[in-house]
């Protein structure tokens, strides 16, 4: 497990999985859970529990299938949010503490997404960036500086994702932040940033984590050399002449 802190409260995972799939997640929130900051609690008890179901069985069947892991994140990101809900010591009426989380698993060309909250991951590919997330809150005050968060882990017994999948190409991108980008603008200046050859830190006031996609390309035959295929050509020939003889 990989903990690479920004800032205050900003934390990022990344996990080698079975049947070679990776797991990578970023995390934001606020308050704590037995002491420890809500994040590092939330990424400790996810990197558990992906390790336990990795190991099963199961896990590389459902690797193969996009509707066996929506359900696989869904019933993962749903354990954690009782552990954080349960250990925090709140309630509906009166929440202690809360998480953002955005977690990608990684199998070959394929993507699984589950995202809930402030967090987000983008797509960057040939320059141009792609919201994979979208913001999970309200602006609290006219000028936008004070929001609420809509959808959460730990903020209440139930809990809302968004799941989804996609493949991915060599030379792709998958960026995960600790909160969504601005706009237009801050989308370019990301783009620039990954091309100058950054992976993982701080972004302006975001926590970043860049994971390049790369595929080893696979060699074509070599067409046969040219006497060897003047040698199938001249046998080709003389068979056909004794077939003649023949009959």
């Amino acid at each position: 497990m990989q903990l690479t802190i920004s800032g205050q409260r900003r934390k990022y995972l990344q996990l080698m999985l079975g049947a070679g799939a990776r797991a990578f997640a970023v995390c934001s929130g606020f308050g704590e859970i037995d002491g420890q900051p809500v994040e590092e609690a939330a990424l400790r008890e996810l990197q558990a529990t992906l390790l336990r179901r990795s190991r099963g069985a199961r896990f590389k069947y459902q690797l193969a299938l996009p509707k066996a892991m929506a359900g696989l994140l869904i019933s993962v990101l749903s354990r954690l949010n009782a552990y954080l809900y349960q250990r925090s010591a709140g309630h509906e009426d009166y929440v202690t503490s809360g998480a953002s989380l955005t977690l990608v698993l990684l199998c070959g060309e394929r993507a699984y997404l589950a995202h809930a909250g402030t967090t987000a991951a983008y797509l960057v590919r040939s320059g141009y960036v792609v919201a994979l997330t979208k913001d999970d809150s309200c602006a609290f005050d006219a000028a936008g500086a004070q929001r609420i968060l809509t959808r959460g882990l730990g903020i209440g017994s139930q809990m809302q994702l968004s799941v989804c999948s996609f493949r991915v190409m060599s030379n792709d991108t998958l960026v995960l932040a600790s909160k969504r980008l601005a706009g237009f603008a801050d989308r370019r200046a990301l783009a620039a940033w990954i091309l100058g050859g950054e992976t993982t830190g701080a972004f302006g006031d975001h926590t970043v984590a860049a994971i390049p996609i790369w595929f080893p390309q696979v060699a074509a035959a070599a067409p046969p050399a040219r006497h060897a295929r003047l040698w199938y050509v001249t046998v080709a020939i003389l068979l056909s002449i004794l077939l003649l003889l023949a009959a």
